[in-house]
């Protein structure tokens, strides 16, 4: 058993390499979480990815202990796309841990059918119903 443990703490980020039994348990549980939150945030990306350049009424959202959306933007709606995503969850009080905002397709900002943003924002929980408000409140961003 010992050296299945030392296994599992070997793979393991972060830990400290005399780390008991107790706390290779915890940090193994722990990353399972965070590996959990990626695929979260990585299958409501791909939601919104797959679905084409429609407008932002695709808003995708995926729970765990952070609430991730994924919002594409056609290109018309570009300009200050970001600082107006940002807005909404300031104006619903839940705090943005990260934010990013991507091109997709097309040259720029322009009414190129094809072009979009990819906004993605990773937040603190929030209950479903304001997550479900935040998801109108950018489905509807002009």
């Amino acid at each position: 058993m010992g050296a299945l443990y030392a296994e599992l703490a070997s793979l393991l980020p972060g830990l400290r390499s005399r780390a008991g039994r107790e706390e290779i348990v915890e940090a193994a549980a722990e990353q399972v979480k965070v590996l959990e939150d990626t695929v979260a945030v990585l299958e409501a990306y791909r939601a919104v990815q797959v679905g084409g350049a429609a407008a932002a009424e695709e808003v995708s959202v995926s729970y765990r202990e952070t609430v991730c959306f994924a919002a594409r933007l056609p290109a018309a709606r570009w300009p200050g796309a970001l600082t107006r995503v940002l807005e909404v969850f300031d104006r619903r009080g839940v705090e943005v841990l990260a934010a990013t905002l991507a091109s997709t397709g097309g040259g720029g900002g322009g009414e190129d059918g094809g072009a979009a943003a990819m906004v993605t924002v990773t937040a603190a929980a929030a209950a479903p119903d304001i997550a479900e408000m935040i998801k109108a409140d950018i489905a509807s961003i002009e």
